[in-house]
């Protein structure tokens, strides 16, 4: 009799675990408060001239393994240059994200996954970064920006782009040259709407698999 009850109340706790919600909301303008990162990467301080010229080589520099391709989740572990650095997740409060303890000279890792309950076409990445940054989605490059400047709401936006019905994975390099740094980013449709149906996620497993590249 004992053991039928804790057959039961095994598959009961495994029901109430696949039934929890491990997602997140947009705001009501759509920005988007839940993310993972890395600490800041140290870098050639040409990382303070922000053009084309000086920044490019960072963008593309592989600084750990399937870094084009990873999925982190909170406590991931990479290493870079001898350095093991950990993936910790943060909800924001505000739309513009301003990292705490900015570093001069340095690059950032972000990376939020996008579950859309549907194929979502035409809709526009609208991004501010302090200072350049690199965005892809799935895997994709979708928007660069060489800029010096804090970062602010909607300051750039990429073309039209497709939500995948299922998880998509947002992922963001910022180069800070020197002083504050952070990000801000929502999807929004051609008049400027925030995206509707999709939520977001800290943990890919948690949803449903990531789409193909």
């Amino acid at each position: 009799m004992n053991r039928t009850i804790a057959i039961i109340c095994f598959f009961i706790l495994g029901f109430l675990v696949q039934a929890q919600d491990w997602t997140f909301k947009v705001d009501n303008d759509g920005y988007i408060h839940n993310w993972l990162a890395l600490p800041a990467i140290q870098v050639d301080p040409k990382a303070s001239n922000h053009d084309e010229g000086s920044q490019k080589e960072l963008f593309e520099k592989e600084y750990f393994p399937r870094q084009k391709v990873i999925t982190p989740v909170e406590n991931d572990k990479v290493t870079v240059d001898g350095k093991e650095l950990q993936w910790k997740t943060y909800q924001v409060e505000d739309a513009c994200w301003n990292f705490e303890s900015p570093a001069n000279n340095s690059i950032y890792f972000a990376v939020t996954y996008i579950v859309a309950s549907e194929d979502i076409p035409n809709v526009i990445l609208s991004i501010g970064s302090d200072d350049s940054s690199k965005w892809s989605l799935n895997f994709t490059e979708v928007l660069r920006i060489y800029a010096g400047r804090a970062v602010a709401k909607d300051t750039d936006k990429s073309l039209p782009l497709t939500l995948r019905k299922g998880t998509n994975v947002l992922q963001a390099m910022i180069i800070n040259g020197g002083g504050g740094t952070g990000l801000s980013a929502r999807f929004i449709d051609k008049e400027g709407n925030p995206a509707r149906n999709i939520k977001i996620a800290s943990e890919p497993a948690k949803t449903t698999a990531v789409p193909g590249k």
